[in-house]
């Protein structure tokens, strides 16, 4: 597994949440890159910190992207980085995250719930019958926030009998699963998503330590879907 395989950047934000560059200069960094597709990939109406989008701005940017893609080659996705809530559901109503391309589920607030109530938070999460990638797992931030409390085998054994997937974050403050999850995930035959978590251009580069976790984890090419052409990943990550 190497930079190289990896021909999609995934998990970005921009200015419509918490992200510091406009949707088009994302897009065109990805380009400049080598990328074949990206996924926008902004908060969603939990995230009121982070400038999540309600519904009418998530269709000012879906508008957006069209105009967008018009200007440019590389493939962009319609995503969302929606939050996993108390109960296990997601943030957006059924029928906006069915017209998704992409559905990054993560949890973003309620770190300190018991590991009994955590576990079952993402269970019920990863149960849901959209397809998702499971965002940042365990929700660290390296020195600052410890790994959520959570039966991690038992997320991953419904994980693999689910239609989600893990995303390896390359965020150089998350670097989230760590590698012996990375290896029992391995084990259930789950696949992975390379993501950069990128709220700038610049740190899409981040996608260097999401393939240095996937190596430290023994993860192999075929079982990264984002190294998959557009068709492809497309198919495979397709919410519906």
């Amino acid at each position: 597994m190497t930079e190289a395989d990896v021909k999609g950047m995934v998990h970005c934000h921009t200015t419509y949440s918490d992200g510091i560059h406009t949707l088009e200069a994302m897009v065109r960094g990805a380009e400049e890159m080598g990328m074949k597709y990206i996924t926008i990939t902004d908060h969603s109406p939990t995230a009121v910190y982070a400038g999540g989008l309600n519904i009418d701005r998530l269709e000012r940017q879906w508008e957006e992207i069209d105009e967008v893609q018009e200007k440019v080659s590389i493939k962009i996705l319609r995503g969302t980085e929606s939050d996993i809530v108390a109960n296990g559901k997601l943030d957006y109503p059924d029928r906006v995250l069915e017209k998704f391309d992409v559905i990054v589920a993560s949890i973003h607030a309620r770190y300190k719930m018991n590991a009994e109530q955590m576990t079952q938070r993402i269970t019920t999460a990863m149960q849901q019958p959209v397809f998702k990638i499971w965002g940042h797992g365990l929700g660290r931030l390296l020195q600052r926030r410890p790994p959520i409390e959570c039966d991690v085998l038992r997320i991953l054994d419904v994980i693999a009998e689910s239609r989600a997937a893990i995303e390896i974050n390359g965020d150089p403050y998350r670097l989230d699963l760590e590698p012996r999850w990375l290896r029992e995930a391995r084990k259930r035959k789950i696949k992975f998503v390379i993501s950069t978590d990128a709220h700038s251009v610049k740190a899409m580069n981040n996608v260097k330590f999401g393939v240095a976790m996937a190596r430290r984890g023994w993860v192999r090419r075929r079982e990264v879907l984002n190294t998959l052409n557009t068709p492809a990943f497309m198919k495979a990550v397709r919410p519906l």
